[in-house]
């Protein structure tokens, strides 16, 4: 069933080419939904039965190895990695915890993982030295987490954990565990704190020297929690609760949760969600802040667009023309920030329906094997890494980091898989009736599936080669721009079209390759062919609005100016009369350059 549904969004995707406003960016989706499947179907068909474990340590121990390589970006700068690029154009992020990944959102969301992952290997671990280990990797990660300020990656560690303990079993394991896990994260959190430069000004020489200092505290610290988690684990297997004391704390947990929630006041706390900071708020206090960085306004375009086309949607990768032209604020915007408002709005109620029956399905299916009896808990820590997946999605876009939402795809493998699945002893050397054992799948039936999921790969691995190579393409034409080779970057972005007819990015660049060689008609054809395939782009208007101003031709300029301006209302290039005759050629006219795709996300979630 996950599969079927999983598949159906990536049929979905690829039939929204035919009414999205960029096909271009609609092929991305298509790629990145066909990676997703890939992965499931790997997963579902690589997986014995019984074998959810190896798979969840496996990813347990990639996750711990993030953290190793985030943390030491930051605490030792000299090592591979640091955030300067994304700090280089995007001031909010300064400060902010995001390399390998890019995104401290996404890292965050990765770093949720992995606690819940540790904390459930600190109590099911098969070895006293493994769940020793795993509870004291725990305070780095924790760390890691921390100089995210990643609101939305404690949220979905908490939601984990949550689901993780109130499923259990070995409730008082888990617990005890993380508790001694929390103390050494606290520990380092608080010791870190004290040393501002590292999140202030990391780089410099005063941050390099904190870095040294909480390096080695972390290198103290670890080790002593495991070592901690190790001399208490016999009294902690010993200790016990009754179910029904078990129960009656869950009930108090949860009146108590409602009691807060009703006492923070939800409705001033549903307007401040809804205010906007301003550009380059502080970072110190986004973790206390309650404002949804613009989400209120990110989801309430989403649901327009459903509005708009409720059935199908507007077409994969169609939102961020559709906020660039319906947006409430002036962020530069490509996502809608939540993988269930920006399905709903760009594939409609279908879209929607996949992508959740989807993630339902393998709570189902995970519920029933929980209720059979799963070995070591693997199947509630896979609905936990679900749910906080699950969470991370909703208010942020980890559907479009592979990292982040990986893991989610695997969960839900997991669950609806053979890998959380008893193994069943074999009755005889023949197995079952059909000559198989007990789990398996009959040859003809499993050749079928082979078949259809190597078509599929094949498929996946076609469109992802397309758009690789593409993208090589059109960075040997900047290269080539770059070294004043103009009949190398034009024949390199004429390739990068023949790759992909149907995309306007390459037409773009060679309109813009056109325009510096002084070749305006060529250019002119290119900048064409582009806003055919991608007519809602206003930088494509507003390229053409200066090359039809060099021609001369004044009237289409104005025209296409006119044009860009009403998709993109909020730009900040658009500057009044004034500069309408500058760009159209009524005025001084440019040299050179393009307004750009506006990759960069001005928010701060």
């Amino acid at each position: 069933g996950g599969g079927l549904c999983i598949a159906g969004l990536w049929l979905l995707t690829a039939l929204s080419l035919g009414w999205a406003s960029d096909d271009g960016q609609a092929f991305i989706e298509v790629v990145r939904v066909a990676g997703y499947t890939g992965l499931f179907a790997l997963v579902v068909l690589a997986s014995p039965t019984g074998s959810a474990r190896s798979w969840l340590i496996g990813l347990a121990i990639g996750l711990v190895v993030v953290a190793a390589l985030a943390l030491g970006s930051r605490l030792e700068p000299a090592l591979p990695g640091g955030d300067h690029e994304i700090e280089s154009f995007l001031a909010s992020a300064r400060g902010r915890l995001s390399y390998p990944i890019g995104y401290w959102n996404a890292l965050g969301a990765t770093m949720a993982l992995g606690t819940v992952l540790l904390t459930w290997l600190g109590a099911r671990a098969e070895t006293r030295r493994g769940r020793a280990l795993a509870i004291g990797a725990l305070p780095a990660v924790l760390l890691t987490l921390h100089l995210t300020v990643s609101r939305g990656g404690i949220g979905a560690a908490a939601v984990g954990l949550a689901v993780l303990l109130a499923l259990g079993p070995a409730r008082v394991r888990l617990a005890g565990g993380l508790a001694l896990a929390l103390a050494g994260g606290a520990a380092l959190v608080g010791l870190t704190e004290l040393r501002s430069p590292l999140t202030d000004s990391p780089g410099t020489a005063v941050a390099e020297f904190g870095g040294d200092e909480i390096l080695l505290a972390t290198l103290i610290i670890c080790p002593l929690v495991g070592l901690a988690r190790y001399t208490s684990d016999r009294p902690l297997a010993r200790l016990a609760f009754p179910g029904a004391a078990t129960r009656i704390l869950l009930v108090v947990l949860a009146f108590l949760a409602l009691a807060g929630a009703a006492a923070a006041d939800p409705v001033s706390r549903f307007e401040e969600f809804k205010s906007v900071p301003p550009p380059g708020a502080n970072v110190e206090t986004h973790l206390e802040s309650g404002s949804g960085s613009g989400r209120y306004q990110f989801w309430s375009a989403a649901l327009d667009a459903f509005v708009h086309e409720p059935i199908t949607g507007i077409g994969a990768g169609a939102y961020e023309a559709w906020w660039n032209q319906h947006g409430s604020i002036g962020r530069v915007l490509r996502d809608a920030h939540s993988l269930f408002f920006e399905m709903l709005g760009e594939l409609g109620v279908i879209g929607l329906l996949l992508i959740a029956s989807f993630l339902g399905l393998a709570v189902m299916y995970g519920w029933r094997r929980r209720a059979g009896g799963s070995p070591a808990g693997v199947t509630e820590v896979a609905l936990a890494l679900l749910a906080a997946g699950a969470f991370s999605a909703a208010i942020d876009w980890t559907w479009e980091l592979p990292a982040a939402f990986g893991p989610v795809v695997l969960a839900v493998a997991l669950l609806t898989g053979p890998a959380t699945l008893r193994r069943a002893p074999v009755a005889g050397p023949a197995g079952g009736a059909d000559g198989t054992a007990p789990g398996a799948t009959a040859p003809g039936r499993s050749f079928g599936w082979g078949v259809a999921t190597l078509l599929a790969g094949w498929v996946a691995v076609w469109t992802a080669g397309v758009l690789f190579l593409t993208e090589v393409k059109l960075d040997e034409s900047r290269s080539a721009v770059d070294r004043g080779d103009l009949a190398g970057g034009a024949q390199d972005a004429t390739d990068a079209s023949t790759l992909q007819p149907w995309a306007a990015e390459p037409r773009l660049q060679l309109s813009l390759v056109e325009e510096r060689a002084g070749n305006l008609p060529a250019a002119r054809d290119a900048i064409g062919e582009a806003i055919d395939r991608a007519p809602d782009d206003w930088s494509l208007w507003y390229v053409a609005a200066r090359i039809e101003g060099k021609v001369g031709d004044d009237v289409a300029a104005v025209e296409a100016y006119l044009r860009a301006q009403s998709l993109n209302p909020r730009a900040s290039v658009f500057g009044g009369d004034e500069r309408r005759r500058e760009i159209t050629g009524q005025g001084r006219r440019p040299q050179g350059g393009s307004p750009g795709r506006g990759s960069a996300d001005g928010t701060e979630p």
